[in-house]
């Protein structure tokens, strides 16, 4: 009885000893490691066996389903499929948005407007063609890198230019 009862104590504490969190990333890879620490951008582990201390940014971290079984959700996966989800892509200027993920292209754009159309039109439609050549390509982001834009008078018309790095999974 009391081998029985060591032997179970063993295998309790060898599980736990072992046991693994999984993260799994928004491509569909999966990361079996030990979670130590979630900050406010990032999630720290250790793969099994070693000491150092692994970061991933959360932007690309679908959920991690902890060894107790409870799942902690992240981000949702943006799927474009071409250039009619050209309204699911996201701009930003902020370089933690884009960590982790894979960087595709440059892409620059220009428009103008009428002599009487406004500097916020021409910023829209420039935006608006950006969004579209990055689904075009698959990407659901992207990173500005410049933006310059010349405000319409009476002899001359609004126009505005825009580059950015497109990124995705």
């Amino acid at each position: 009885m009391k081998r029985i009862l060591i032997l179970i104590i063993l295998t309790i504490l060898f599980n736990s000893i072992h046991a693994q969190d999984k993260i799994v990333k928004l491509n569909g890879d999966t990361i079996t490691c030990r979670v130590s620490e979630i900050t406010d951008d990032n999630i720290k582990y250790r793969y099994e066996g070693e000491d150092v201390l692994n970061n991933i940014s959360k932007n690309i971290v679908k959920q991690i389903v902890f060894n107790s079984g409870r799942v902690q959700e992240f981000s949702k996966r943006i799927i474009i499929n071409g250039v009619d989800d050209w309204q699911k892509v996201q701009i930003t200027n902020l370089e933690s948005d884009i960590e982790g993920l894979t960087k595709h292209k440059i892409l620059t754009k220009k428009a103008k407007g009428t002599t009487f159309t406004s500097q916020g039109k021409v910023e829209r439609r420039v935006m608006d063609k950006i969004k579209k050549e990055a689904a075009a390509n698959g990407c659901h982001i992207v990173l500005i890198l410049t933006t310059t834009g010349k405000s319409g008078t009476p002899y001359s018309s609004a126009s505005s230019s825009i580059s950015v790095i497109a990124y995705k999974y």
